[in-house]
């Protein structure tokens, strides 16, 4: 089935700034040959890594800097490559007019990952309110991260609780928008992790009568404990592949399919698109919804051919 199966990331990371300091000047040939070895038809959605995640906390220059990289590399992939803007709304104004380019002029199909931990701003805000009525006026949904695990003395990016709790306050307020609720489902396996999946899942079903459709979750984890009662509680329409799949490694960069924060040879499956159908059949996945979560859905989302 890979083989001839569209699948279709809608969470991945770039950066042509490799952690040492030193350019990849070849980042977008690097990215596709990831693509031509995975075994299927695979295409990215990419927003930026770091150093630009950090820096934009500080210097809304740097927004405009990583977001041109994204659009760069994407233009020399077209059809493979998809673009996602990222901004920092405590800089509302220059977030703003970052979005009008990348969404009027560059063909950006998606805003997020929207990473408040990561920046100093609060979600649940009216900065946050702003920027979200503009992707729903730009007919772009918005990927939120969620803390895939709660771990003692954690930093703040595994708040799951407070970052749910966030997101539903906005949503309320701006439901016109898409969410995309980003790696909701997933976490490593080391044994002090305790995972937050099946929370979400509880949240979500206790707070709403029926499914919210404006709500999609990212499957980060294939081989998650909580695969299988996400495909029975979620509607198989939305849920989609987003595995956090970063360049930090190379390149040439780790195959598609290596748990993020995860070195190659230690993953704990061999990596690969097939190793994740195999995860989603078994958990109850049919034909039908694999296709689905493999490219449809996100095909539907993002408006993509």
């Amino acid at each position: 089935m890979p083989g001839n199966l569209t699948w279709i990331d809608t969470h991945i990371h770039v950066s042509d700034i490799a952690p040492d300091g030193s350019r990849r000047p070849h980042l977008a040939q690097d990215l596709v040959a990831v693509l031509e070895r995975s075994g299927a038809d695979l295409r990215f959605l990419v927003s930026c890594d770091f150093p630009y995640l950090t820096r934009m906390a500080t210097d809304p220059q740097w927004m405009w800097a990583a977001n041109r990289m994204v659009h760069e590399v994407v233009q020399q992939a077209p059809g493979r490559l998809y673009g996602s803007c990222t901004v920092n709304p405590a800089f509302l104004e220059e977030s703003l007019r970052c979005m009008e380019v990348c969404f009027r002029e560059w063909g950006f199909v998606q805003l997020g990952e929207m990473l408040p931990y990561l920046m100093g701003y609060r979600f649940d805000s009216p900065e946050v309110d702003e920027v979200v009525r503009a992707a729903a006026g730009y007919q772009v949904p918005v990927q939120v991260h969620l803390g895939t695990y709660w771990l003692r003395g954690g930093d703040a990016s595994g708040d799951g609780i407070g970052h749910i709790a966030d997101l539903l306050a906005v949503a309320e307020r701006v439901p016109e928008a898409n969410y995309v609720l980003a790696h909701a489902i997933g976490c490593d396996p080391d044994p002090r992790f305790i995972p937050w999946a099946n929370m979400y899942l509880d949240v979500l079903a206790g707070t709403f009568e029926q499914y919210p459709t404006n709500f999609w979750v990212e499957i980060r984890d294939f081989d998650s404990t909580a695969l299988a009662r996400t495909l029975a509680e979620v509607p198989t329409t939305r849920l989609l592949a987003g595995t956090d799949w970063t360049t930090r490694i190379g390149p040439p960069f780790q195959s598609y399919g290596t748990t993020f924060g995860v070195r190659e040879e230690d993953n704990r499956f061999p990596p690969g698109v097939a190793a994740m159908v195999g995860f989603l059949e078994a958990a109850g996945a049919s034909e039908e919804d694999v296709a689905r979560i493999a490219s449809g859905n996100a095909r539907e989302l993002y408006h993509l051919d």
